[in-house]
């Protein structure tokens, strides 16, 4: 092969290289891809690579082709900072920016300010020899890393020095991984902030309501636990569904965007902890108070007109009393009911009896003891909020996916919106917005629905009940399950598997 077309075509190589380069935006597999690559393109034994990082050297990346090989590879190691010195031979690259192409390790020159550490080479029993160690440098000729190449192969599998001819080659490779690595590192710190900005979204719209702080982040937990059993199912309902870090990170935006329409539900329906506002209850125990004293006032009013001997005038006290006390009894039920989570027939009857009775205000106007409004609320059968307040509440989901789908997701997150607006979505189709039935339901929406429900029940006292223990709870998910409203199999993951113990 001509000197003018082996040039050419390492060119090439380095090209693909570079392409493959850009098209990774993962900074650990990146580190990877470009020790890689870089052993490919100089038929290195062994590479390694260093990031530069307050002052640091960070050891990020060790790749050895022979000791891969053997029965009992060394196990992996963890990243660790390396003193930024000329002293060693990474330091002094990342120092200076100078290339070095070392014949023999072990033959340096005294007169040099490097040195090579053969603590690996004992450790491992392996021989080091050559090394090419480049500096990785970006477009602005800042220093981001080094690289550096260990023992050139041969055919045979013998140890030779790195050839002059690579350097260059090597040096351009170093330069492009510079580039990715300095793409990388941007995208990775604007998915941060991203991140960042929708969990402190979420977590303020949570906030709200002392009753949902911390919903958004548990149902994120929660979400990814289940996910992450899944993943590890062999058998089963779930041995074919297997969630990739991409779709990992899509459950986990929708978990922690689920509720975030709640921000254009007004806070006294949110925080609504009995049947009736306080303002409400406090209108009624005015007029109440209101009710006994005109009530007195005009039984003795009536009764020194007509009659004023001291007898009768003994029968209207106790009648005054008795009506006092009547009025009492009436105002406390509905202090009762206004707190209980359930309205019996029997007490729904006696409220109606009270709503029916009427007093005369100071204009001698007849005014019911209860207003229409109120009443509506007080006669709520199940928890406390009227039906319309509920469909106002169920407006949040609605909300959630209007705000959801303006932000400009990836591909690989598209259905975000779609998720996170449907962890209210039932497998019978009675759930909400959109009725959604079977397997209209994507698994994603089907965990978040359990793990929504788990939470609303175990979580702090919400306005409209009292926090139960999880194994309450699990009995409860369990019948929504076996009336087939829930996801059995996910059900019976999330709590057999006791994944709610975070």
């Amino acid at each position: 092969m001509s000197e003018d077309r082996a040039l050419r075509e390492q060119v090439e190589k380095l090209n693909r290289i570079g392409i493959a380069l850009t098209s990774e935006t993962n900074l650990k597999k990146l580190l990877g891809l470009i020790v890689r690559e870089a052993r490919r393109f100089t038929g290195a034994d062994a590479g390694s690579l260093y990031i530069l990082e307050d002052g640091k050297l960070f050891f990020h990346v060790a790749q050895n082709k022979t000791l891969s090989r053997r029965p009992d590879p060394p196990p992996g190691f963890k990243p660790y900072p390396l003193p930024l010195s000329k002293e060693s031979i990474a330091g002094y690259v990342a120092i200076t920016g100078e290339i070095l192409n070392i014949e023999d390790v072990y033959g340096l020159a005294k007169r040099v300010p490097y040195s090579f550490n053969p603590e690996f080479d004992l450790r491992n029993k392996y021989l080091t020899r050559s090394m090419l160690v480049v500096p990785m440098k970006d477009r602005e000729v800042e220093i981001l890393g080094v690289l550096q190449l260990i023992n050139a192969m041969d055919e045979t599998d013998t140890p030779l020095p790195f050839p002059k001819s690579a350097e260059r080659l090597v040096m351009s490779l170093a330069s492009q991984a510079a580039v990715a690595i300095r793409n990388a590192k941007l995208i990775a710190d604007i998915k941060a902030l991203f991140e960042a900005l929708i969990r402190y979204s979420a977590s303020a719209i949570d906030a709200r309501s002392p009753h949902t702080a911390g919903h958004s982040k548990r149902v994120a937990a929660y979400s990814r636990a289940i996910a992450l059993a899944i993943n590890e199912e062999t058998a089963g309902a779930f041995v074919d569904v297997f969630f990739a870090p991409e779709q990992m990170e899509e459950l986990s935006y929708a978990a922690w965007l689920h509720d975030i329409g709640k921000i254009g539900v007004p806070e006294q329906i949110l925080d609504k902890e009995n049947r009736l506002s306080r303002e409400a209850m406090t209108a009624i125990t005015t007029r109440f108070e209101l009710i006994k004293a005109l009530n007195a006032a005009r039984i003795w009013q009536d009764t020194y007109i007509e009659n004023k001997d001291e007898l009768q005038g003994k029968g209207v006290h106790e009648q005054a009393v008795k009506v006092e006390r009547e009025i009492e009894e009436d105002f406390s039920f509905i202090k009762k009911v206004n707190q209980s989570l359930f309205l019996s027939d029997k007490d729904l009857s006696a409220l109606q009896a009270i709503a029916s009775k009427t007093y005369k205000d100071l204009q001698g106007d007849a005014k019911p003891y209860l207003a229409d409004r109120e009443m509506e609320s007080l006669s709520v059968r199940k928890g406390n909020l009227t039906d319309e307040e509920y469909k106002r509440i169920q407006t949040h989901v609605e909300l959630t996916h209007n705000i959801v789908k303006n932000i400009p997701f990836t591909k690989t997150l598209e259905n975000v919106p779609f998720f996170s607006a449907s962890h209210h979505e039932l497998l019978d189709g009675t759930g909400y917005p959109r009725g959604l039935k079977g397997d209209k339901i994507p698994v994603q929406p089907r965990i978040l629905a359990v793990v929504d429900i788990f939470d609303a029940l175990t979580a702090a006292d919400r306005p409209y009940r009292r926090a139960i223990p999880p194994e309450k709870a699990g009995e409860i998910l369990r019948a929504e399950a076996k009336a087939g409203r829930l996801d059995k199999d996910i059900v019976d993951l999330f709590l057999d598997k006791e994944l709610y113990k975070l």
